[in-house]
């Protein structure tokens, strides 16, 4: 089903220069990456250095469905109970974007990640990223809370 409310998100110039500028701010990550790739397999070797980059990326997949799942189980108990905690959906956001930095290998992603997983940090980023996308989790909250009392979950 479309969500018009999504697609008028989506097509406003103020999602879209921040959707950009985040696009950046992750290309000159990505850059000095393959700086630090490529001067690390000149000093370790190539295939060290590949088999570092593989182990980095199955830790960060492993930890990012561990967090994610941690979080959604989280926002459903407490949602059960009837009570509506915003910073947990604020992590949870946080959580899953933080999942795009562990899953891409690279050193710097990998930093990006961990530092968004400090919860003070999390809730922060959480809060700003819900705010410039116009996430309103009164609605997400009700529509859980609801489709809890149908059974659906």
């Amino acid at each position: 089903m479309l969500n018009i409310r999504f697609l008028y998100t989506l097509l406003d110039s103020n999602f879209i220069r921040v959707f950009l500028g985040l696009a950046a701010v992750i290309g000159i990550g990505v850059l000095a990456d393959i700086i630090i790739i490529l001067k690390l397999s000149l000093l370790i070797g190539p295939w060290i250095t590949m088999a570092i980059l593989s182990a980095n990326a199955v830790l960060g997949i492993r930890i990012a469905y561990s967090l994610t799942d941690r979080c959604k189980q989280s926002i459903m108990e407490t949602v059960g109970r009837g009570r509506g905690d915003h910073d947990q959906f604020f992590r949870y956001l946080a959580t899953l974007i933080t999942s795009l930095f562990l899953v891409v290998p690279g050193f710097i992603n990998t930093i990006a990640g961990a530092v968004l997983l400090i919860p003070a940090v999390s809730i922060r980023f959480g809060k700003k990223t819900a705010e410039i996308l116009g996430i309103d989790w009164r609605e997400a909250y009700e529509y859980l809370r609801l489709d809890g009392i149908a059974g659906n979950n």
